[in-house]
């Protein structure tokens, strides 16, 4: 079972974690200021996406989303 991952994501740094059988994801700034760190629940809200997409950008958004799709399965 994945418990960690860890990536680059444009100008951020990304941790997608297994918190008891759900993902947290939190997110640092390249000065390594957290910016953002939550729980992704079984059905992700709009708000927590749109959160992710106002702090960083779309496309870092669209693929931390992708990242988490991924380390989903492995929970």
């Amino acid at each position: 079972m994945l418990m960690n991952t860890m990536f680059e994501c444009g100008q951020f740094f990304v941790r997608i974690q297994n918190k008891s059988g759900l993902l947290k994801v939190t997110i640092w700034n390249s000065k390594g200021d957290k910016v953002f760190s939550d729980v992704l629940g079984p059905e992700p809200a709009v708000q927590f996406w749109n959160q992710v997409e106002s702090l960083t950008d779309s496309a870092t958004a669209d693929e931390i989303r992708a990242k988490a799709r991924e380390a989903r399965a492995y929970t």
